[in-house]
């Protein structure tokens, strides 16, 4: 009896064909920024001119290296009821989302009217050294819901709904990893490739705007 090469592989390897078809997939942000680009906007938001003369306090570069840093994208339910049958008019429900930062561990908010624009990619293809979380998803998810009631909702209802999560999503973002001296000490930044930075990272400092 002869076999084909795909049949050879299947009866002796027991699925080796198989195993090598499946491609895991990534999501990562898109990138806007070329390497230059990046750390030149990421290196002269560090090293602010005092009334566009000089810069009080210079930062050296040591070194840069290609990383993908670690995010979770998640959506969360959340209801208010106000606990009288008759204030039902009163009543909350909606949606909200945050941004968790696997490397750096911490929340800020993300507008439901944006979109991250998440595109796949094979991991094979991926440019840089994959960061490792430097924590669980359940630790990320009990920070943000801690995040979201005691940072945003509580500000908007004077109150603390219940929150359930809805939807959640792995990705990457490219960037460079930015070693830096300044007073003997030295420092870690990043330089992000994407449009991310400059739209929703310090968006938790304005009105939280909520889908209700």
């Amino acid at each position: 009896m002869r076999y084909s090469l795909s049949q050879t592989l299947e009866h002796l390897g027991g699925g080796t064909l198989k195993h090598l078809q499946r491609k895991e997939i990534t999501f990562i942000t898109p990138n806007i920024f070329s390497d230059e680009d990046s750390i030149a906007y990421k290196m002269k938001k560090i090293n602010p001119k005092l009334f566009g003369l000089f810069c009080p306090v210079k930062y050296e570069l040591l070194s840069q290296d290609k990383v993908l840093v670690p995010y979770m994208f998640m959506v969360f339910d959340y209801s208010l009821k106000r606990g009288v049958k008759a204030a039902k008019l009163f009543d909350r429900q909606g949606e909200i989302a945050v941004v968790y930062d696997m490397n750096e561990n911490h929340a800020f908010h993300f507008d439901l009217f944006d979109d991250l624009d998440l595109k796949k990619l094979e991991t094979g293809n991926l440019h840089g050294h994959m960061i490792p979380d430097s924590c669980t998803e359940d630790e990320a998810i009990n920070e943000s819901i801690d995040c979201i009631k005691d940072q945003y909702l509580r500000k908007v209802f004077h109150a603390i709904p219940e929150i359930t999560l809805k939807k959640k999503e792995r990705f990457y973002r490219e960037a460079w990893r930015l070693t830096l001296s300044c007073h003997g000490k030295e420092y870690e930044k990043f330089a992000y490739k994407d449009k991310f930075q400059l739209e929703n990272e310090h968006i938790s400092g304005l009105k939280v705007r909520l889908e209700v």
